[in-house]
């Protein structure tokens, strides 16, 4: 299905379903309201004790019914409000309308290897577009996988099938984006759960005994009193000695609660998101190697979360001042409880890492598959395994630029101890032309589709020398940062690491003739290296290189052409050394000489 039909379609269905839900809603609470009041006027009305406990049960029973369905019906409402915003933000991503988007603002560095010179990161950046994850942990896991690629190099072709397996279910990846959401911001600004900081939850012998022993205590001091054995007083005495001794550790339990609440609550709160994950069908052994990761034995990691959650909601009773008296007075229930929890983390405390990494690596996956859908006219590059093409492709385009308006262009093919000089005019597309090789190639590292016809690779460091910044808190000039930069890649090509390295205009900081002498020094260093380039300059003096390294160095230009009074580019890049300039005329153009 056409995406934009799809998400249209999803948004529609969920706004009538959402309009049918709140009628039900009001409904329910209307009902609830009938049966209080009802449940209290009989009790007023009624005068044999029999029949107003009767009633009395009957009603209590039926208003929780009613309050259980009206949670149900609210969290309905919640996952269809969820699954309408996140079709919104996807209808967004299909017009580029990134502004309001997350743009990954907290992974900005301009010393990465390439994040800062091609907007990874950022308002309207590409993380904009390719951010679709529902969780905070998926999100972190699909910055990470962009910003570190190597990690998954040996994994790529497993990885796109697992991207085309999910860009093909739709469902799963809705579930998973909507019931995500929801548990997000249930638990959002959780803090982050650490096996090593989990407080004592240890129960001694005593306590142990205590909560288990009250309540049959109770059932015999209940039958001696029938029996006319004891005066009820006592049982109202033993009530307030069993209170009074859970008040003993209601500091304690009360520390331990808010720990449980803010450090894995947000977990317990994704029980429904790891049962969805739970019971996916998946050929891709990725995404099954994910999954089983979820199921232990006779237990699943959805079960455990559910019953972490159940521990979590029975000491949130204490909130309440009378629940509180009741739950504690009659059966000690903080106790039981942190006793609870106690075991909990001694069965699971250990698996909370994994679980997360699944649900992490499971909703970027979902975001990489999304990207996948979203652009149907993108294609899966092939990995050439003999490592001879580090990258070539045809019509390749850039992805923040609309296929209607983007001019896209050939990428030859680029091995390793081989560079492209592209010299060009201002403005004529240079620029554009290195970030769209450096995008698909990261697209390409990590598993996803890329916007081009055809293209082929392997796994190299990518590497990009596009907008160096002067560092003012280290005293470090443009200059010298850039010299920073370039020594990064000498250094690390001279120790065998294999680099595609993407530089525009470098030694912008000195004279043209010391400038001239560097940028060929470099090249000549580079093409003996185990690194393939492409480099942009105005120095059209670059491309004789190709002159002396005919097997190693080829030429590209993109020309500007000025007709009449108006100056005409075209995009497209062509061989051989740029003949046309146009600063001249720019500057004459816009009244500056």
């Amino acid at each position: 299905m056409d995406p934009r039909t799809y998400y249209s379609s999803i948004i529609a269905a969920g706004e009538i379903r959402l309009k049918r839900l709140r009628r039900q809603a009001a409904l329910v609470a209307v009902f609830r309201l009938i049966v209080f009041v009802s449940t209290v006027a009989a009790c007023f009305i009624l005068e044999q004790a029999f029949l107003i406990a009767i009633v009395a049960i009957c009603g209590l029973v039926l208003f929780l019914w009613l309050a259980k369905y009206s949670g149900k019906t609210e969290n309905e409402m919640l996952i269809e409000e969820a699954k309408i915003e996140r079709s919104k933000a996807n209808i967004d991503r299909l017009d580029l309308k990134l502004e309001n988007l997350p743009g990954g603002e907290e992974y900005i560095d301009a010393q990465h290897d390439f994040a800062f010179d091609i907007d990874l990161f950022g308002k309207n950046s590409l993380f904009s577009l390719l951010d679709s994850t529902s969780t905070s942990i998926g999100s972190r896991k699909l910055a990470e996988w962009l910003l570190r690629p190597q990690k998954v190099y040996g994994e790529i072709e497993l990885r796109q099938q697992a991207v085309k397996e999910l860009s093909d279910n739709n469902s799963f990846r809705l579930a998973i984006s909507s019931i995500g959401k929801l548990a997000e911001d249930e638990t959002s600004g959780n803090e982050s759960f650490n096996v090593a900081a989990i407080p004592d939850f240890s129960v001694n012998r005593v306590w142990k005994l205590a909560y288990l022993a009250t309540p049959f205590a109770y059932i015999v001091l209940f039958a001696l009193m029938a029996f006319g054995l004891i005066p009820g007083v006592f049982i109202f005495y033993f009530f307030l000695l069993v209170l009074a001794a859970s008040g003993l550790q209601a500091k304690r339990v009360g520390r331990l609660h808010k720990w449980l609440t803010q450090s894995v609550k947000r977990m317990a709160s994704c029980s429904d998101l790891l049962k969805t994950i739970e019971n996916g069908s998946f050929e891709s052994s990725v995404l099954r190697n994910l999954q089983m990761k979820l199921k232990s034995g006779n237990t699943s990691a959805s079960c455990q979360a559910l019953r972490l959650m159940r521990i979590i909601n029975n000491l949130d009773q204490r909130y309440n001042v009378f629940g509180y008296a009741i739950m504690n007075g009659f059966f000690l229930w903080d106790m039981r409880q942190i006793d609870n929890a106690s075991r909990w983390m001694a069965e699971n405390a250990a698996k909370v890492a994994e679980w997360d990494d699944a649900i992490a690596e499971f909703d970027a996956f979902c975001a990489l598959a999304t990207f996948s859908f979203n652009n149907p006219g993108y294609i899966f590059p092939s990995l050439d395994k003999s490592g001879d093409i580090i990258i070539e492709a045809e019509n390749a385009g850039h992805p923040l630029i609309s296929a209607e308006k983007c001019v896209c262009n050939n990428i030859g093919r680029l091995s390793l101890q081989s560079f492209f000089v592209v010299t060009g005019a201002n403005m004529a597309g240079k620029s554009t032309y290195l970030r769209t090789v450096a995008v698909n190639y990261l697209l390409a590292l990590t598993g996803m589709p890329v916007f081009a016809r055809r293209m082929t690779f392997s796994p190299a460091t990518l590497f990009t020398g596009l907008r160096t910044s002067d560092s003012l808190s280290d005293g470090a000039s443009y200059f010298f940062s850039e010299l920073s930069r370039l020594r990064q890649i000498v250094q690390r090509a001279g120790n065998g690491e294999k680099m595609l390295v993407i530089l525009d205009e470098i030694l912008r900081g000195t004279n043209s003739t010391d400038k001239q002498k560097g940028s060929l020094g470099l090249v000549r260093k580079l093409i003996n290296l185990p690194v393939a380039g492409i480099i942009a300059t105005h120095d059209l003096a670059l491309g004789s290189l190709a002159e002396s390294y005919p097997d190693k160095i080829k030429n590209f230009r993109f020309e500007a052409e000025i007709s009449g009074s108006k100056l005409l580019f075209s995009y497209r890049i062509q061989p051989g050394i740029a003949q046309n300039t146009n600063a001249f005329y720019l500057m004459q153009t816009m009244g500056i000489i």
